[in-house]
């Protein structure tokens, strides 16, 4: 049953190269905790391996390709299995069972069987883009503008699942009064590595959403990397800061938790429902200085700000720990075009938002040079108002990549790929 719904997601995700939370959702009304783990182990998972899959696919079966997608899926979803420690002949006979006729279960009987006698063989000729499972195309595009060693941990993370992590709200609690709170309710969680307010989650017995303590603001969900972009900006009591792309609201709400909730932020966004989850999780933490617009940040105009904070629309490619799917939705053009996107963005915070001697804090979650060094070599020919601030990472226990003007991060247990720039207009 399980494998027959894993199914089905990944037939959805066919379509719609994402899964909706809602369709997750109906299935935890009717699974238990630990159906619902292997649901989303095996739905997660083919997604994660999907190259890696295909790969040894293509050895076992003539023209992969042509070969039709209901038939396809149900060997992606079995040889995830195969080659994932799953026991070998549940992970043959469920999924077999999934097939609707004679014929089908045939071929994909003899093709999973034929996986796992010829699995270690195939092993030893695999390329390391396979071996991680990431598309060759962002292999050899890495290689060019990496060093090997951040190439090597960007494909390490990739290939991983990010653990959850939290953010203490400092306006309700301190971290380790947190972790004895979780304790309490059976959450078993450690000091994170990087963020001063940063909580891994070790353990959990439930589901973190669905605590008092998270209904009551005691914390926000977010991955540590995300907690370090607003350390950097290092916004001030009763400054004027403007977030020009808010939403959902985790580092604009960690900007207000450092402020200690005094002083003035606006919001910006393009999306309404997003922004109302801004003002929702503003509230929830207990947050009043929070003003929302919906507008976009490149039409936006205003009176100039102290400091701003520009987490900029980009192709989200250092997320693939926490969306593996981002891998097969991405190509090289969505550098170029997010990055035209990026660029009027930061014209507008430089030329008409930001006060002389204030500071612009950009920041993307992907690796892609046009999106981040090219569009920070582009403000530093055409502006001779701004200079470029060197980051101390050090303060956060953070390895980069300084490309001249800001940092990668390399990821590691908790930390995915980041990039952050910091910027002073000058007056």
């Amino acid at each position: 049953m399980v494998r027959k719904d894993a199914y089905i997601l990944l037939r959805e995700f066919e379509k719609k190269h994402y899964i909706p939370q809602t369709s997750f959702e109906y299935f935890n009304k009717i699974y238990s905790n630990e159906d619902m783990a292997l649901l989303k182990n095996l739905v997660w998972g083919t997604i994660r391996n999907l190259i890696k899959i295909d790969w040894y696919l293509s050895f076992l079966v003539k023209n992969l390709k042509k070969t039709p997608p209901a038939s396809k899926w149900m060997l992606r979803l079995g040889a995830y299995q195969i080659l994932n420690g799953f026991k070998e002949y549940v992970a043959v006979n469920e999924t077999v069972k999934i097939a609707k006729n004679k014929r089908i279960r045939g071929f994909v009987n003899a093709t999973l069987k034929n996986l796992i006698r010829k699995k270690a063989e195939l092993a030893l000729k695999e390329p390391i883009w396979v071996k991680y499972s990431i598309p060759e195309w962002l292999y050899n595009y890495l290689k060019k503008y990496f060093p090997e060693d951040y190439v090597m941990e960007f494909m390490k993370k990739s290939y991983s699942v990010n653990p959850t992590t939290l953010r203490t709200n400092t306006l309700k609690t301190n971290r380790e009064e947190l972790i004895s709170l979780l304790k309490g309710i059976n959450i078993n969680s450690t000091e994170s590595k990087h963020s001063p307010y940063g909580i891994t989650i070790d353990k959990a017995g439930m589901a973190i959403e669905k605590t008092d303590l998270y209904k009551n603001g005691y914390f926000y969900i977010q991955h540590e990397s995300s907690q370090i972009i607003p350390l950097i900006l290092n916004p001030k009591s009763n400054e004027r800061i403007l977030d020009m792309c808010s939403a959902p609201g985790g580092k604009t709400t960690e900007l207000a938790q450092i402020m200690n909730n005094s002083g003035i932020i606006d919001a910006l966004d393009i999306d309404i429902d997003r922004l109302e989850l801004v003002e929702k999780n503003a509230e929830r933490l207990g947050i009043k200085i929070i003003n929302t617009k919906l507008i976009s940040g490149d039409e936006y105009i205003a009176e100039k700000y102290d400091k701003i904070l520009l987490d900029a629309p980009c192709s989200s490619a250092g997320t693939s720990s926490i969306h593996p799917e981002v891998l097969h939705r991405i190509n090289i053009d969505d550098f170029v075009n997010y990055s035209n996107i990026q660029k009027k963005l930061l014209e507008n915070a430089i030329e008409n938002l930001l006060k002389p001697g204030g500071t612009l804090v950009y920041s993307t979650c992907t690796i892609s040079n046009e999106e981040n060094t090219q569009n920070m070599k582009y403000l530093f020919e055409k502006y001779n108002n701004i200079t470029f601030e060197k980051i101390d990472l050090s303060l956060y226990n953070i390895k980069g990549y300084y490309d001249g003007y800001g940092y990668y991060f390399y990821p590691d247990e908790t930390l995915i790929p980041f990039y952050v720039c910091k910027i002073v207009k000058t007056n």
